[in-house]
């Protein structure tokens, strides 16, 4: 199991192969401290890419909603974030983390709509029919656990 630990940039120094098995291997995670704060992280490359996609994902998420913001009105842009604001107080949670989340679920959202139309056109070409779906569904099932 994944494990998120803290360790001193000495003994990160000391036992670097050690962190690399632990990390490469394991899949836990390590918080380098320098007098005790939080210096840097040590965590495997598959997690990196992805916290890398979620990063540019969330960046182009972003730029579309300030695409969608250029012609608002400055009052609605100041309501919104005191809305925010509002909620995040509400939920015990800063603002960032909010539009955080708010920007996780419309990429997840927007993915969704896009493997909708997908499954739409493909069922359109394949002639099925809304009816047929959990026919098909259970069909699949049932080869499954027959599997």
């Amino acid at each position: 199991m994944a494990v998120l630990k803290k360790i001193s940039a000495m003994k990160a120094r000391q036992n670097l192969g050690q962190l690399l098995n632990e990390v490469s291997i394991r899949g836990d995670s390590y918080i380098i401290e320098r007098a005790g704060k939080p210096l840097a992280a040590l965590v495997d490359l598959e997690r990196f890419q992805q916290l890398q996609e979620d990063q540019d994902a969330a960046l182009h998420a972003l730029k579309k909603v300030w695409e969608k913001m250029a012609g608002s009105e400055p009052r609605e842009i100041k309501e919104a974030i005191e809305e925010a604001e509002k909620i995040a107080k509400e939920e015990n949670r800063t603002r960032s983390e909010l539009i955080r989340e708010a920007l996780r679920r419309y990429i997840a959202e927007r993915e969704l709509r896009r493997l909708q139309r997908y499954g739409m056109k493909k069922a359109k070409e394949l002639g099925l029919k809304e009816e047929d779906v959990q026919r098909l569904i259970d069909e699949y099932r049932a080869e499954q656990a027959n599997a």
